[in-house]
């Protein structure tokens, strides 16, 4: 007797990690919102290619979020009953992975920008913008595969486009936070204060970092170990925001360490700390002075603040 033949997908177990998806999304989007209304009421006198680098993400992240709509949209309000529904993915759905490299490729190479500053080498940036092209390209790849083969029960013939996506994504995330991480480490000073806030530097890093690599990663896995679901896509979709949120975090922190308080060391930012670019010194017996105006003191380089003339930002 011939086995049974599958059962077909129901709408629940097709369009549930969708909506799981999307709803992470928009969530993201506000957030990702509140911080850009931050940037540019608290860094005005940032160059004006950086402005336009978070005009840019905005764009690009609400037109993400609104084909993560229409994707819901379309499958469960517009084409209502229709059995197809779950055999033929969304129009929409093609648009997921160019928009996602849309936004996480200019963040990689602006991150990558920051690593030659800091390490004062061009070889980990080239590397890294290297991997954030490779990443776009599987975008690429991935979005005309899907629209020659909308259909569900193809995805696992083009397997190749969303790893080459991922993978490169995640490789470029991980050499970002191991080349942060390595950088300030060379910062490291005979002085405990100084020490300290580079610590807490890294752990920032390690935490921001890795949680891009990790959404791309588990992403990945997913689509490559549970074949012929669309699980995967209830972290595909909020991929872009992370690179978006991550990013803003790191700009608003300068702001956020220059209201700490006068008698508050100006706290660094893992994103913007390097000594050949920055002129803020650390005074030695700065407390002291207050008591004995006469002593003499002696400068030490704090290399926490990027000027704004030399690099162009606050």
């Amino acid at each position: 007797m011939p086995p049974a033949p599958p059962h077909p997908p129901t709408v629940l177990e097709v369009y549930t990690p969708f909506f799981v998806g999307t709803f992470l999304n928009i969530f993201l989007y506000g957030i990702a919102v509140t911080q850009m209304y931050t940037y540019y009421r608290t860094s005005k006198r940032d160059t004006l290619w950086i402005k336009l680098l978070i005009l840019y993400l905005f764009v690009f992240e609400t037109i993400n979020s609104i084909c993560d709509i229409g994707l819901i949209f379309e499958s469960l309000l517009l084409k209502f009953g229709d059995p197809n529904i779950v055999v033929t993915s969304p129009w929409t759905l093609r648009l997921d992975g160019i928009s996602t490299t849309l936004i996480s490729t200019p963040v990689q190479i602006f991150m990558a920008w920051r690593i030659q500053i800091i390490m004062e080498t061009v070889i980990p940036a080239v590397i890294i913008v290297v991997l954030a092209l490779s990443s776009l390209t599987g975008s690429i790849w991935l979005a005309v595969a899907v629209s020659s083969s909308p259909q569900f029960a193809k995805f696992n013939d083009f397997r190749a486009a969303p790893s080459l996506w991922l993978i490169s994504s995640a490789i470029a995330d991980i050499a970002i936070a191991c080349c942060l991480v390595y950088g300030l480490s060379k910062k490291r000073t005979g002085f405990a204060v100084l020490n300290d806030q580079i610590d807490r530097i890294i752990r920032v890093t390690l935490q921001t970092g890795s949680l891009t690599a990790l959404t791309a990663l588990i992403d990945v896995i997913v689509f490559l170990s549970v074949p012929d679901t669309t699980i995967f896509f209830a972290w595909d979709l909020t991929l872009c925001k992370l690179y978006t949120t991550t990013l803003l975090s790191s700009l608003n922190a300068r702001a956020s360490s220059r209201n700490a308080g006068m008698n508050k060391i100006n706290e660094p930012n893992a994103l913007f700390s390097s000594e050949t670019s920055s002129r803020l010194t650390f005074n030695q017996n700065t407390r002291n002075s207050r008591y004995n105006p006469q002593q003499n003191n002696t400068n030490f380089p704090l290399a926490l603040e990027v000027p704004y003339e030399e690099n162009g930002i606050d």
